[in-house]
């Protein structure tokens, strides 16, 4: 973890020492190197997200979320090596499909981790149900993305917190949904912990008390407000409007 750079005064110089916030695991692009077709938000996106290494997208529908996600794991292909993932609901599986050849990017559906090609130059597609039910192991992958990652609230709260350890290996990781909601305090979380930001465990003693009279029900603590959401817009980029 980073802290936020100090100031003069020296109290203020204290407190800023005891903020946290994500630290930069990724490298460094120039807006030169993104695709001329993103727009200046989205462009702006996957600069700072591949700076990062491990962020999120949660971005209203509309603002090009998948063409930013298959720019970015594009550039960590080219970065690192190895193979890419997108991980979405079968839905939107065309929608990859069609944006990727707008880009210029190759896609392949597969299931299994034997269907992994790391001499492919383009970008694998699975679904949540083949990596949940084991066929399929993401740390295989040199990048992955969670595309529309709220539709593992259906999963149950036990398969969401179990599916979301399951990438501890993988260099680079990312989150996109338009759907986050921010009052779910634990939803954040679990993203965090996801992305390798800090462990969900430790979040949860950090900034919040819980409630003895109702499971799951978390309060964040008054004077630690600022310095949560601070840290949230460290690692997650909230974009309604272009």
């Amino acid at each position: 973890m980073e802290t936020i750079p100090s100031m003069h005064d020296p109290y203020q110089e204290f407190l800023s020492r005891k903020v946290r916030v994500a630290s930069l695991d990724g490298f460094h692009v120039d807006d030169s190197d993104v695709h001329p077709i993103l727009k200046p938000h989205q462009r702006a996106g996957v600069v700072w997200a591949c700076q990062g290494g491990r962020r999120a997208l949660f971005e209203a529908f509309g603002l090009g979320t998948s063409v930013q996600q298959i720019e970015i794991l594009r550039l960590c292909r080219r970065h690192a090596g190895g193979a890419v993932l997108v991980v979405c609901p079968l839905g939107v599986r065309q929608e990859f499909k069609r944006d990727a050849e707008m880009l210029g990017v190759q896609t392949r559906f597969i299931r299994a981790s034997a269907e992994i090609d790391t001499e492919f130059d383009g970008l694998h597609l699975t679904n949540y149900e083949s990596l949940r039910d084991g066929k399929l192991d993401p740390n295989l992958f040199t990048a992955v993305s969670l595309d529309e990652a709220s539709v593992l609230r259906s999963f149950g709260s036990k398969t969401y917190q179990t599916f979301l350890t399951l990438f501890r290996k993988v260099r680079f990781r990312f989150v996109a949904t338009a759907t986050p909601s921010p009052n779910r305090y634990k939803e954040l979380i679990h993203y965090a912990g996801f992305l390798g930001v800090m462990d969900t465990g430790q979040a949860l003693t950090r900034w919040f008390k819980r409630d003895s009279t109702k499971a799951n029900n978390l309060t964040l603590y008054p004077h630690k407000e600022r310095e949560f959401w601070l840290w949230v817009a460290s690692w997650a980029l909230f974009l309604q409007r272009p």
